[in-house]
């Protein structure tokens, strides 16, 4: 079933519709550009989107931009694919913004922090590249970060730590490149239950502000990152079980860097096998 533009004269503007919920179907076509025209003449406020689970393709149209009351805008889980256009920043009263498991490519808006009722933001398993802006730390009602499997690159934004309700910060499979000791406002983010970074290409420890986050449960990071781990098992060689090897939480932390080594191996040696670390051939 294709999308509803096909059906509609062009002169049709649907009015007083405050909900458009069409999830887990078979619609397929573009989204039409006219969905930007729903309720413009005043009478009522369309407040949510739900097309996710169907076969939309096309891309986002700049239009939907001009509905400004929406609460909740969900296109996840189609076929689109294009850019995230910069006119949905104007959405200001957005709270949920999922549009994650598509073909999206392009850099995320920098002026994404005008978004600030936003508590839920999706991008993950896109083809999203370039960096986080820093705009990001503007999002002061954000819970849930989710913008693993794409192809970001750069450091994290200092500004992510004024984000005080965040619990959950999931970026791996990036290609994040930046020093993660340098990621300094960690330590403010005293909500966060989840930090996952792993698979990315990042450099330097997990900073020494981690011991702040009296609610974090989960951290995935990669070894490089595990100096603490290493100064624990002082010597030791250490099984390699991939993303799950290590979760560190606080407590593990502070005792972990408490230690001390004066002989540690380092990231490759202690973390791969004999083989893999170049010590004996295969």
């Amino acid at each position: 079933m294709q999308f509803l533009a096909p059906y509609l004269p062009k002169s049709v503007q649907i009015q007083n519709i405050e909900i458009i919920s069409l999830s887990f179907n078979k619609l397929d076509g573009q989204l039409p550009t006219t969905l930007g025209n729903i309720n413009s003449n005043g009478n009522a406020k369309l407040e949510e989107i739900t097309l996710h689970r169907n076969n939309i393709t096309g891309s986002l149209p700049t239009e939907i931009g001009r509905l400004t009351d929406l609460v909740m805008l969900n296109v996840g889980l189609n076929r689109m694919i294009g850019s995230i256009p910069t006119q949905l920043t104007n959405l200001t009263a957005l709270q949920v913004f999922y549009a994650h498991g598509m073909g999206l490519e392009g850099t995320i808006p920098e002026d994404l922090g005008a978004m600030t009722a936003l508590r839920y933001l999706n991008f993950s398993e896109n083809n999203i590249s370039g960096t986080l802006p820093p705009s990001v730390g503007n999002l002061g009602m954000l819970n849930d970060l989710s913008l693993f499997e794409n192809r970001l690159s750069g450091s994290l934004p200092l500004e992510l730590g004024n984000i005080a309700p965040l619990r959950n910060l999931r970026m791996q499979n990036n290609m994040l490149n930046g020093n993660f000791t340098e990621f300094t406002t960690l330590g403010n983010l005293r909500s966060l239950v989840t930090l996952d970074l792993y698979e990315n290409a990042m450099v330097g420890d997990v900073p020494a502000s981690l011991q702040n986050l009296t609610s974090l449960q989960y951290l995935y990071v990669d070894n490089q990152h595990l100096r603490p781990v290493r100064q624990r098992y002082c010597g030791q060689r250490i099984p390699n079980n991939g993303k799950y090897n290590w979760i560190i939480v606080r407590h593990d932390y502070v005792q972990m860097t408490s230690m001390v080594c004066e002989n540690m191996h380092d990231t490759n040696f202690a973390f791969n096998s004999l083989q893999v670390s170049g010590v004996y051939p295969d």
